[in-house]
């Protein structure tokens, strides 16, 4: 982030003096206002964010105690440095105790000056830091038992924890069934009925439907909801006294009390949603194999239907090469790679989801779909919420998305979706590369045609339409040179052109390249070539 410094002073000399101090000789990159009242102090208070004021505590109207005060009520971040030509111990008595406020008489060497903006600066970085693991302290204490109830559950339901810990897990976690008795499982599936902005119409519909049922969840009866994704949970149900209460009983209340919150469920919420229920318990070990069974069921019976109950008799299990759950359970993890642009994880992950199509014969196998059908839908979310489909339009058919029948064979098909992702990370680079460059080259332009006006760091990044600190870094990263060298750069540039090619008064074209007084046009100069702007124009004249 960028740092805004304020300066305030009434007498003229020591403000423009204290001005190029921290324009040309600070070491860290500012952002520099000055005001030589207290008003015209107090309007950039409330146009700009300032982290810190420098300001001569005795000025005509107001103090600096009583800007101070001013200051805290718009910026209470910000730190404030008094300057002073004399020692006045009322005054410091009043702010020596503020952590935020500094005494610096204007006797001192420029160093001293400096080093206490630096100190300011630097105290500033470390309270936010500090802030910000407060903050995520906070976020963590109040959102760990719900993380760490959905990471157990999901390790439960996919069979990837130790079944004499799990009892131990759940009930230190406080998760509403009792892990000794068997469950209920009834698998949900959410049809949100808004095709715009699915994901967070996605999140929302899940969090609506969760409240419901535990609003609607029987007294006699344990519910708990967890949440697979965006589209669909899963119900644990158990009666509050498992002992006491029969499981067809049980059943019977827990689907009344779900078709009872799917009209609940459409009249809040404007979706529905279908379940597939069933009426045998299951014990912990068995939650990975049980909920397989429920997808299955859910797209063999179900389809596209909406609103939909169907109660299945259990299966018995018929073992498989490989668990289509462990598959399913990798595919969500590509949406983050793809967010993230983590190409290599991204295709390592698809590529092991993938390798379980090949050898299927039949385009009605129901796992080889499921594993398509949800790669594909995932896909085609990430492209329309990133608004790529014209782009990817040119390359690739995206209707073969909602066709897995449209391939010759699952072979073809597993290289369809290989080609599509390949599509969409070079449209993204393509993308990223194209608008950086344009919004930096925006930002060279405006440099090189307003070198007479001030370019703060501020101004640069609205041009470019980055934030200051993101500009600062990128603009190093391809110009190889910080933006305040580039300015200094073009300005000197700028400058030896009217020195040598025209007999503009030196005073002009320190205007002309941008600095406040001829002074400082002659400091940075110097600093620069080793000379005086006179010396090199009468050099070049030889």
């Amino acid at each position: 982030m960028n740092r805004n410094l304020l300066i305030v002073d009434d007498e003229y000399e020591i403000l423009l003096g204290l001005e190029e101090m921290f324009r040309y000789d600070f070491d860290r990159e500012i952002d520099v206002y000055t005001a030589n009242s207290a008003p015209e102090a107090l309007k950039l208070l409330n146009q700009v964010r300032f982290d810190v004021v420098l300001t001569d505590i005795k000025m005509p109207g107001m103090d600096g105690i009583s800007l101070f005060k001013k200051i805290r009520e718009n910026w209470p971040r910000c730190k404030t440095i008094f300057l002073t030509g004399y020692r006045n111990f009322d005054d410091m008595y009043r702010v020596i105790n503020d952590q935020d406020v500094r005494y610096v008489l204007k006797s001192e060497e420029d160093e001293v000056i400096q080093g206490a903006v630096q100190e300011a600066l630097d105290q500033i970085q470390k309270e936010l830091e500090q802030e910000q693991i407060r903050k995520k302290q906070e976020v963590l204490l109040e959102r760990m038992e719900i993380w760490m109830r959905k990471a157990v559950i999901d390790q439960v339901i996919q069979g990837n924890i130790l079944e004499e810990h799990v009892e131990e897990k759940i009930k230190e976690l406080n998760i509403n069934f009792l892990p000794e008795y068997p469950v209920l499982i009834f698998l949900l599936r959410i049809e949100s009925g808004d095709e715009g902005n699915q994901l967070k119409r996605g999140y929302y519909m899940a969090e609506c439907l969760s409240q419901i049922l535990e609003e609607n969840a029987p007294e006699k009866l344990r519910f708990y909801i967890h949440i697979l994704d965006t589209r669909q949970e899963i119900l644990f149900i158990q009666p509050a006294v498992p002992e006491t209460m029969d499981w067809k009983q049980t059943f019977v209340i827990a689907r009344g009390a779900v078709e009872y919150s799917q009209e609940i469920f459409q009249n809040v919420c404007g979706g529905s949603f279908s379940a597939v229920l069933q009426g045998t318990p299951a014990v912990i070990k068995e939650y990975p194999e049980r909920i397989r069974r429920l997808r299955q069921n859910m797209i063999q019976y179900l389809g596209e239907e909406q609103g939909a109950l169907i109660y299945v008799e259990n299966q018995p299990n018929i073992e498989e090469e490989q668990s289509i759950y462990e598959v399913i359970a990798k595919i969500p993890s590509l949406k983050s790679y793809l967010e993230l642009r983590k190409k290599k994880e991204y295709f390592e992950t698809l590529h092991g989801c993938l390798w379980v199509m090949l050898g299927k014969n039949s385009f009605h196998d129901s796992s080889t779909l499921e594993i398509y059908y949800s790669i594909a839908v995932l896909l085609l979310q990430f492209i329309n919420e990133n608004h790529l489909s014209e782009q990817l339009a040119f390359g690739i058919a995206l209707y073969k998305l909602t066709r897995a029948d449209s391939h010759a064979d699952w072979g073809e098909a597993i290289q369809y979706l290989v080609d599509v992702s390949e599509s969409i990370f070079s449209v993204m680079e393509t993308n990223e590369n194209t608008l950086t460059e344009r919004a930096l080259k925006r930002v060279v332009t405006y440099i090189d045609n307003h070198l007479s006006e001030e370019l703060s760091l501020t101004t640069l990044a609205e041009i470019g339409g980055f934030n200051a600190s993101y500009l600062s870094r990128l603009f190093k990263q391809i110009k190889r040179e910080t933006i305040s060298d580039y300015i200094l750069h073009k300005r000197m540039t700028s400058a030896k052109y009217l020195l040598t090619e025209t007999n503009e008064k030196i005073q002009d074209i320190a205007t002309k390249t941008g600095y406040i007084s001829p002074h400082s046009f002659t400091r940075a100069f110097r600093k620069e070539t080793g000379i005086s702007p006179k010396e090199f124009r009468e050099m070049k004249m030889e």
